[in-house]
Parts: structure tokens; sequence; C-alpha cells
């Protein structure tokens, strides 16, 4: 194990992903599918011995110059590298799939965006949809690890904006071996709450009525707010609304980075919490319009006075718009139901709108990030307050002292530079031949991870009928959604550095 910690982090991802090859392998065998369990098998000892072997010849050497750049650039180096490892026994399963989709569909996974190239789940064996499953589960837990081993001390990840990164700056560490020690000890705090919390979601779906197989991989996806599913969402499941509730709770560490923070001995997140109160009050005000919308829809065709239907209304728009907040784009059962009581169409935009305001900081959530917007109203207030009171002596009350005084600002270029993101992938999207709406939906889809998005608005693309240039885009945008374009822009700047 002291040897292991040796080797580069990308040599340690890909002795990982190795293991986790074992996996479907298992259950193909179980299944008695032997040519997907042979390939899975196949490429685990391969990746296994060539991964030790470059891990055993890289020990020793000396550390790099800028930590920090060698940092950020394994990151990169992972989301663009790893999917091909990751899609090697996937395509060699999949008859005429090819490498490139591929590769498309395992970048999707790992960056828990969940976007899948297989409209019709039972086109795919179950042993490749538990593989989807774990590498979007493995993905999430390693977007904890290294947004509290990595991009904590270096305020980057939605840290920079919080009152504490001032004194992070003034301890954080510089070396690699500090960080290598930092990462395994953030690991350690993380790992045996994430596997706990999912073991026990899957079991509480199973109770509930799901198979086995359906409540682990929802159980895995919830988690991660990756939002695969083996049988084509929620509605394909039989643990009906006491699974919702159940996941909708376990989507709630996806809201405030507390939640994770309480393991080094912070306090848990409250009511008086920024992330969870914006959380509270973005979903219960959607929802409320869900409502309303749909009440008023109905009322006109003679159906308002449904209780029942109603009530389910309500549920199916409050749970989709958590799960949709959380970046996670799980449709509830009582989705349809909401709109088919009012026979109105989708609300789509509503749901992009909430995709983009997205879950918690250093959480395996996507979008702007709750922390963010709320720093963003703070300084809304503040320049409406300076209009009216343009001599008056400016306070820091009790939402502002949750701040950094650069916090407002840098999460002001963080909003431009994702909207900046956001056109320059839609225009791309527009230039392989697709209409505003898709390209919108698919855009967002791709930057705050959340890839059910594409399906919210109406004529609603496929993303097994992209082409590949198409499919190309996506794939950056999903890196760049997932590292966020801060942490690209720190990048880009460090490698321009000398030495």
């Amino acid at each position: 194990m002291r040897l292991i910690r040796q080797f580069p982090a990308l040599v340690v991802l890909v002795l990982v992903a190795a293991a986790a090859m074992l996996a479907p392998a298992l259950h193909a065998a179980r299944l008695r599918d032997w040519d997907v369990a042979r390939a899975f098998l196949d490429h685990a000892v391969l990746f296994a011995l060539v991964a030790a072997l470059v891990g055993l010849a890289a020990t020793g050497r000396p550390p790099p110059r800028v930590p920090a750049r060698a940092l950020l650039l394994a990151i990169l180096l992972a989301y663009l590298i790893l999917p091909a490892l990751l899609a090697a026994p996937f395509a060699a399963s999949v008859p005429g799939l090819g490498f490139g989709r591929a590769y498309f569909e395992m970048l999707s996974c790992l960056t828990t965006t969940g976007a899948t190239l297989f409209d019709r789940p039972a086109s795919l064996a179950e042993p490749l949809h538990l593989w989807r499953a774990i590498v979007g589960w493995l993905g999430g837990g390693m977007v904890l690890v290294l947004a509290w081993g990595i991009l904590e001390p270096l305020n980057l990840g939605g840290f920079e904006i919080a009152e504490e990164s001032a004194r992070r700056e003034r301890q954080r560490s510089g070396t690699i071996d500090e960080a290598r020690a930092r990462i395994v000890r953030v690991f350690r705090l993380v790992a045996p709450l994430y596997v706990g919390l999912t073991g026990l979601l899957a079991l509480i779906l199973i109770v509930a009525g799901d198979r086995p197989f359906v409540a682990v991989c929802h159980a895995m996806s919830t988690l991660s707010t990756s939002g695969i599913s083996p049988v084509g969402g929620l509605a394909g499941g039989r643990s009906g609304m006491p699974g919702e509730l159940a996941i909708a709770i376990f989507l709630l560490p996806a809201v405030s980075h507390r939640v994770l923070g309480a393991l080094a001995g912070r306090p848990l997140p409250g009511r008086s919490d920024p992330e969870v109160q914006l959380m509270l009050i973005s979903v219960l005000a959607v929802t409320l319009v869900l409502f309303l919308r749909a009440f008023v829809g109905a009322a006109a065709i003679e159906r308002s006075d449904d209780l029942a239907t109603a009530g389910r209304a309500i549920w199916g728009g409050l749970f989709t718009v958590l799960s949709f907040l959380t970046t996670t784009g799980f449709e509830s059962h009582d989705w349809r139901t909401l709109q088919l009581w009012s026979d109105l169409p989708s609300p789509g935009p509503l749901l992009l709108a909430v995709a983009v305001i997205g879950g918690g900081v250093a959480t395996t959530a996507g979008g702007v990030k709750l922390l963010r917007v709320y720093a963003l109203y703070r300084l809304g207030l503040r320049e409406m307050d300076r209009l009216i009171h343009p001599s008056g002596v400016g306070r820091r009350g009790r939402g502002d002292k949750l701040i950094s005084r650069r916090g407002a600002r840098i999460a002001f270029i963080f909003l431009m530079l994702f909207l900046i993101a956001l056109s320059l992938t839609m225009m791309a999207l527009a230039a392989t031949g697709m209409s505003f709406n898709q390209s919108l939906a698919i855009a967002v889809a791709a930057l705050t991870t959340c890839g059910q998005a594409i399906h919210v608005l109406d004529g609603g693309a496929s993303y097994a009928a992209l082409p590949a240039p198409a499919l190309g885009v996506l794939s950056l945008a999903m890196i760049v959604g997932r590292m966020e374009t801060l942490v690209v822009v720190a990048l880009v700047s460090l490698l321009r550095w000398r030495g």
C-alpha cells in the first residue's frame, strides 16, 4: 500500500478502474454471459499489469516545480484518458458500437452527466448497465475526493467565494507529498460515508419493491447524481413513491458542501445555511409555479376538482425539481401525471433553469452552484442599496459574513465564463445542424452534467441520433462542466508558466 501511494495519481485511478471491472465480469459470469465476462476480465488484468509497470517505472521521479499545475493537469488527464480505458471492454461487448461512441458513453458516466446513447435500456445486457452505474458512482466519488483534496487548498471549485478562503490561502500546503497525504486523508473520510449511504439506499429501495440489481444501480446513480438507470428511469422500477421519497432524502447531501465538511469537525448545515435556504426557496417556488400552471390548465378542461391527482402532481413536481437542481435528472412517476392533469406541454425551460443553478459546491452536483448564486444575490442587494443610498456606509450583515470580500466578484466572473461556454457550445452544436431548442437543451445538459435535460424541451433530440462532431463537442463540454470553467482557466494560466 505504501508503494502504491508513490504511484502517479492517474496510475492509481487506472488500478481502481481495473479492479472495478471485476464486478460486471462476475455479474456476467453469474448470468452465463461468457463473452461479456471475458471482455471485462481480460481488460481488467491487462490494465492492472500495465498500470503497475508504469507506476513502478515512475516512482522516484523528482517532484514537479509547480505542484498546483501538476495537480490540475492530473485532473484533466484523468477525464481525457480514463474514459478510453473504461470504454475498451464496453466497446468489445456491444457489437457495432465503435470505440468513439463507447468513449462518449464512458465519459458521460465518469463526469456523472448520465447522457446515454441507448434510448432503449433493453438493448444492453445487465452487466453493461451495471458497468455504466459503477463508472458514474466512481466518478462521483472521484469528484468528492478531488474537490476536498485538491481544489479546496487551491481555493477553486467554489471554495474561493467562502469566508474561510482567506484562512485556507494562508494555511494551504504546496508540495506534492503533502497533497498526496491530504488526498489519502480525504479518501479515508469520504469513502466510508459514500459507500455506506449507497448501501443503505439500495437496501431501502429493495424493501420498497425494486429488484436488487435495479436498486443498486439507482442507489449508485443517486449518490453520484449521475441519473443512470438500467430501466429507463424511476418509472421503470417498482419502488413507487416510497422509493422516490428515499431517493429525495439521499439527494440532500448534494445540496451543501457542509455535509462532508462535518466529517472534518465542521458544523452540519442547518436552516441558516445559505445553500440549504436557497435550495428550499428554489424547489418550493418552482414547484408552486408548476402546480399553479397545471391547476389553471386543469381548470380549463374541468379537472381541477380531482384532489388525488392534484396531490400526485405536487409530489411529481417537487421530486423532479429537486432532482434537476442536484443535476441528477430523475423524473418522478408522477411527473407525467402533472402534465396529463393539465393537458399542457412540458415546462422544460423551468427545469433547464433549475439545472443551471445546480447543487452545492464540492458535491457531486453540477451547475453554477447554490453558493455562487447566493453570493450574486448578496451582491445585487448591496448594489441596489448603493443606488438608493450612494453616500451610505456599507454594512456587512450576517449573510455577507458567509462570503469573502472578493467572493461575489469571483462568482460573477464564473457566471460570465459559464455563459460564454454555454454560448460557444450552442454555436458549435448549431453548426452541426441542430435547432436552437435542441442545442440549448444539449449544451445545458453537458455543462451542468445533467444529461437528462435533453428530454425536457418539446422535440428534444436523442444522443444516439447525434453525429460524431456533435458528440465531440459534447465530450469537451462535459469535461469543462465537470472541472468548472474557473479551474480550466486556472490550469491554462499555470501551463503558461515556465519551469
